[in-house]
């Protein structure tokens, strides 16, 4: 129950093979919809395990570097957690009856760890715009006629990103809860914006260079 992120997938092997005997021995347990109901909250609870270590006031203050890794081990986490069980249900295809075959409802017990995943990359690009438009360096000094011209265009780019970061941060709902489907629209706006701002980066520095 304490387990970081990156200490998830290791355990995730031992914990099918108990998982699987529960399912041989058990009297309670040794229906399909039982043991999906289980394997939905093993996700369940790598989705909390995950969440806990994914600090969202950093990454809107810029601080990136470490949460980046936390996003990164939370999605290895995720991805492990169904390769690992394709392998046990492989395994015990190969040994067992057909009827005791794992043909469970996969949709059911990974849709929240794959909507947890995908909301996880979409932090990972939040990141890194937030590396782009909002350096924790000072802007470097451009001279020329046109060198205020240059800073000022930065810094209102700068300014229109963190207008869009404080609209995500100011969101209503947790940006981790997969069950918040509103997520998708609120994102796509970033997006549409971040690229607007991209555009406008490369404008300032084509016309930083022809001032060389």
């Amino acid at each position: 129950a304490n387990a970081a992120p990156k200490d998830i997938p290791p355990l995730l092997p031992y914990l099918l093979r108990c998982i699987r005997m529960i399912w041989n021995l058990s009297r309670f347990y040794n229906t399909p919809e039982r043991l999906t109901g289980l394997l939905r909250k093993v996700s369940n609870e790598i989705i909390n395990r995950c969440c806990a270590k994914i600090s969202l006031n950093e990454i809107f203050e810029g601080d990136v570097e470490a949460c980046m890794v936390s996003l990164k081990e939370s999605i290895a986490a995720g991805e492990g957690w169904k390769q690992v069980y394709k392998v046990t249900a492989e395994t015990v295809r190969a040994h067992e009856e057909p009827s005791r075959c794992w043909n469970f409802d996969v949709s059911s017990i990974f849709a929240h760890i794959d909507a947890f995943v995908q909301r996880c990359r979409d932090m990972l690009e939040v990141c890194e715009a937030q590396m782009q438009f909002a350096p924790t360096t000072t802007l470097p000094t451009f001279g020329g006629t046109r060198g205020p011209e240059i800073t000022k265009s930065l810094r209102d780019i700068q300014g229109s990103f963190q207008k869009l970061a404080l609209t995500l941060r100011s969101l209503n709902y947790s940006i981790l809860d997969v069950k918040a489907t509103r997520w998708h629209d609120d994102y796509n706006s970033f997006k549409s914006g971040v690229k607007d701002l991209e555009v406008m980066m490369q404008n300032v520095i084509i016309l930083a260079f022809e001032t060389v």
